[in-house]
C-alpha cells in the first residue's frame, strides 16, 4: 500500500503540468511526444521506475547539450515552496528533475550544484546531491557548509538530509557509515536551527550515524546537552531512538535512565497461550521496587516473531516510562495487533514475548500464532 501511494506522486496530471512548463520555457519542446512517451506507461511501473522513465524521457526530448537542457529545466521549475515543511505530494516532480542533474551533469560541478540549490527550494535534492558528495567530497562539503547558513529552510535541511548515511529511498553513503566526522561540523551549525523541520533532519542524521557509530553520537549529544534546552531535549530523544530500542546503556543514561537496580519482575503473563492472526497480543507485567529510592524506568516489550526459516526475530515496542517509588508495585499492560503488514509477514508457530527495562532483558513467555 505504501509503495502504491508513493508511486502516485508521479501521475499523468503532474507529468502534463511539467510538460506545459517545459514548453513555456522552450518553444521547441515536443510536449505531445513527451507526454505520449511517459503517461501511458506509468500505471505498470513502481515509484523508482516512474522516476527513471521521466528522467530518461527528459533526456530524449530536451537538447543533448547538458548546459542547454539544464537551463530549460530550471526555467520550468514549479514555484518555490512557501511552507517550512513538505506536505503530501508537494512538487514531487522535482525528484526526476534532480535525477537528471545527477545522471547527466555529474561532470559539471558548478552548474549542477547551482541547479540542485534551486531545485531544493521547490522540493528537495537530498537524494541526488549524494552523487556529488561521493565524486567531489571536499568541494561538496565546503558548499554544504555555506548552505547550512542559508536563509532558505529547505536549503538548510538539504545540508543535513543530503548527508545522512542511510537515507531511505536513496543511495547510502558508505564513507560516512565508516567515518561520520565530516558530517559533524555541519550538524553543529544546524543543531539550534529555528525550524523544527531542520532540527528533525539533524536528529534523523544522528540516528543514522548511531547505527554504525553509537559512541560518536552519545558523546556528541552529551557535549551538546551541557547547554540544555527544550529543543535540544526533543532532538536528543529523537536521535537516540534506535539506540534506546537496542538498550544502549550510554543512550539510556543520557536520557536519565540509569543502570537497572533491584527492580523485580513479579509476574509476566499473556491473556492466553494461543493467538490467531488478526487478534491482539496483550501482556500484563507486575514490577516492584524494593529499594529506598525511586527508579525511573523505560519499559519496552519485545515480540520475537517466527520467520520463514524457523528463527525468531525480535521487534521492540514501547510500553511505559514510569517512575517507580520506593516499595511501589506497578502493573504495566500493553498490546500489539497480530496482523499482516507490508513491512512484516507473519508465520505460524512458536513466538515469544519478553520485557526490556532500561535496556536489560527481563522475563519471557511463549505463545503460539495460528494462521488459517
Amino acid at each position: 500500500m505504501a509503495e502504491f501511494l508513493l508511486r502516485e506522486a508521479f501521475n499523468p496530471k503532474g507529468v502534463q503540468e511539467q510538460a506545459g512548463r517545459l514548453l513555456g520555457a522552450w518553444a521547441g519542446f515536443d510536449r505531445v511526444g513527451f507526454e505520449e512517451a511517459v503517461c501511458p506507461k506509468l500505471a505498470a511501473l513502481n515509484f523508482g521506475e516512474r522516476a527513471q522513465l521521466i528522467r530518461e524521457s527528459l533526456h530524449e526530448f530536451l537538447p543533448q547539450a547538458y548546459p542547454e537542457a539544464l537551463a530549460i529545466i530550471l526555467k520550468a521549475l514549479p514555484p518555490e515552496l512557501t511552507r517550512s515543511e513538505l506536505l503530501g505530494m508537494d512538487n514531487f516532480i522535482i525528484w526526476p528533475l534532480a535525477q537528471f542533474v545527477s545522471s547527466y551533469g555529474i561532470n559539471h560541478f558548478e552548474l549542477s550544484m547551482g541547479a540542485l540549490y534551486q531545485m531544493t527550494r521547490c522540493f528537495s535534492a537530498e537524494g541526488d546531491i549524494r552523487f556529488f558528495i561521493e565524486k567531489y567530497p571536499q568541494e561538496t562539503l565546503a558548499r554544504l557548509a555555506e548552505w547550512a547558513k542559508d536563509p532558505n529552510v529547505h536549503v538548510r535541511r538539504l545540508v543535513s538530509e543530503g548527508t545522512r548515511p542511510r537515507l531511505p529511498l536513496c543511495r547510502a553513503l558508505p564513507a560516512f557509515k565508516k567515518d561520520p566526522s565530516p558530517i559533524l561540523p555541519l550538524l553543529e551549525v544546524l543543531k539550534n536551527d529555528p525550524e523544527l523541520y531542520v532540527r528533525r533532519s539533524v536528529a534523523n542524521n544522528l540516528n543514522d550515524i548511531a547505527k554504525d557509530n553509537p559512541e560518536v553520537v552519545v558523546a556528541l549529544l552529551s557535549r551538546w546537552n551541557q547547554t540544555p534546552s527544550p529543543e535540544l531535549d526533543w532532538m536528543t530523544r529523537h536521535a537516540l531512538r534506535s539506540l534506546i530500542k537496542k538498550g544502549h546503556a550510554g543512550a539510556l543514561a543520557l536520557l536519565g535512565y540509569g543502570t537497572l537496580g533491584l527492580v523485580e519482575l513479579k509476574s509476566l503473563c499473556l491473556t492466553k497461550p494461543r493467538y490467531r492472526l488478526g487478534e491482539e497480543l496483550r501482556f500484563e507485567a507486575r514490577l516492584f521496587n524494593p529499594q529506598s529510592r525511586p527508579q525511573r524506568l523505560m519499559v519496552d516489550f519485545v515480540v520475537h516473531y517466527q520467520k520463514a526459516g524457523g528463527k525468531l526475530s525480535p521487534k521492540v515496542f514501547k510500553a511505559a516510562k514510569p517512575t517507580l517509588g520506593p516499595g511501589e508495585t506497578l502493573v504495566v499492560s500493553k498490546g500489539v495487533q497480530l496482523e499482516q503488514r507490508s513491512t512484516r509477514e507473519h508465520y505460524p508457530g512458536l513466538h515469544k514475548l519478553s520485557l526490556q527495562i532500561n535496556g536489560t532483558s527481563m522475563g519471557e513467555v511463549p505463545f503460539i500464532l495460528e494462521i488459517d
